[in-house]
């Protein structure tokens, strides 16, 4: 018994250390992959922006940021990370945005894109279509052939999170979306389209005595799973909350945006 209670402590020490040293380790390559990662971020606002004498990272909900300033305090770019969903789950990008709003560098730091299909969102040739484009611009470009949901994922998240980047980091390069005062809408019934991750969403909206009181969603030719998802969460929200603007249903952002879009056009009528 006591031999067992012997290598039942000897076994709990060994444990105890192996933990305390991976966890160590696990410390130290944390930090020197974080000290990499800023200092390829520096490299290539230097690189983009060579005016820039000044850097600084801020966070605003939840989303960080790197911006470069020059020698008279002037926004000369904003360096981000955006990320969208493929054909083969999340892709991760950087997006490098001048004192203007117009993207200048897209580069893609991970996906699981079908190699030899959708892996093609690496080729130079295809990112550089989205160099300098601002928010309002189109960003239909050249598909990749045989990778529709990759291509109408990178258009759609490109646009999308080079939007919300701008929101948070660029000041005045870009105006909030305007509120809509539903109280001063006349009674009725309204249809309107947007867009998610495909054209064609479509709703109907109902408005009695300035609220709005009933949203069906006609149609829509986005991924059954994610479109089903936003279809019955966000038009539940927007009555709830009686505002156009709302949070997405988790994983289904683009059909979210699209449904309110749509209902954001009938409602403008």
């Amino acid at each position: 018994m006591k031999e067992v209670l012997r290598l039942a402590v000897i076994l709990m020490v060994i444990c105890a250390v192996s933990a305390g040293v991976l966890a160590y380790t696990n410390d130290v390559t944390t930090k020197i992959i974080e000290e990499r990662i800023q200092k390829e971020k520096i490299e290539l606002l230097q690189r983009l922006f060579p005016a820039v004498t000044r850097f600084e990272d801020q966070e605003v909900d939840g989303r960080t940021a790197t911006l470069g300033y020059d020698d008279q305090d002037n926004l000369v770019g904003i360096l981000a990370e955006g990320k969208t969903n493929g054909y083969g789950g999340e892709i991760r990008f950087n997006l490098a945005i001048d004192g203007e709003g117009k993207l200048v560098s897209l580069t893609i730091i991970s996906h699981s894109e079908t190699a030899g299909l959708g892996s093609k969102i690496e080729d130079e040739a295809y990112r550089q279509q989205y160099v300098g484009k601002t928010v309002n611009d189109d960003f239909d470009v050249d598909n990749i052939s045989g990778a529709t949901i990759t291509s109408l994922a990178m258009e759609n998240g490109v646009q999308a999170e080079m939007e919300a980047i701008l929101l948070a980091f660029g000041g005045d390069l870009i105006q909030g979306p305007a509120e809509i005062d539903i109280t001063t809408i006349p009674d009725g019934v309204y249809t309107g389209e947007g867009k998610g991750l495909k054209p064609g969403i479509k709703v109907e909206v109902t408005v009695e005595g300035g609220k709005i009181t009933n949203i069906e969603v006609l149609a829509g030719e986005d991924t059954p799973e994610y479109f089903n998802q936003a279809k019955a969460q966000v038009p539940k929200r927007i009555i709830e909350e009686q505002s156009v603007q709302v949070d997405a249903a988790s994983g289904a952002t683009f059909s979210s945006k699209g449904i309110m879009e749509a209902v954001k056009n009938a409602l403008q009528q």
